[in-house]
């Protein structure tokens, strides 16, 4: 199985909380889907989101080009206001845990960034993932992995989508 984890486009300032994309979050969103079609990507065959409009708008190409269902899920949610650092990590924590076990899937993941930075911090990976290099997360930028049969994450890789 693979399991493909973004950080949503680049959003919109706005005071709404819970702003959509850009005009350069919209192409990023577009470039994912090329980055699929020319199979520089694994094609998707679940799409997973949080509940915010942001992490919507970056998977709606890939949706829209596969007819797949944006599946809203909300321990993809940042943290929030009432829930301790210890609690978001095991709530992040146990949603990775269950999507390991998923066999044949390959799962895109959209979030956001405090999501993303705990994640690495929590997911059993081959390496360590609290690395510098997986510390910095621009938007739409995604990492990728094989998970095996003991629920081990073998990094793939890291990439930005830039336009």
């Amino acid at each position: 199985m693979k399991i493909y984890i973004f950080r949503h486009a680049q959003k919109a300032m706005d005071f709404s909380g819970d702003p959509d994309l850009t005009a350069e979050g919209h192409n990023q969103a577009s470039k994912v889907l090329d980055r699929v079609l020319k199979k520089e990507l694994p094609t998707p065959t679940q799409l997973w989101v949080s509940p915010k409009k942001r992490t919507h708008s970056t998977f709606r190409p890939l949706a829209q080009h596969f007819n797949l269902p944006l599946q809203n899920h909300d321990a993809l949610l940042e943290q929030q206001g009432d829930e301790t650092l210890s609690d978001f990590r095991n709530r992040i924590s146990g949603f990775v845990e269950s999507a390991s076990k998923l066999s044949n899937e390959v799962i895109f993941m959209c979030s956001h960034y405090d999501w993303v930075i705990e994640a690495m911090a929590v997911i059993p990976a081959d390496q360590d993932l609290t690395e510098d290099e997986f510390a910095h997360w621009t938007p739409c930028q995604y990492i990728g992995f094989n998970v095996n049969k003991d629920g081990i994450f073998e990094f793939v890789e890291l990439k930005r989508i830039t336009l």
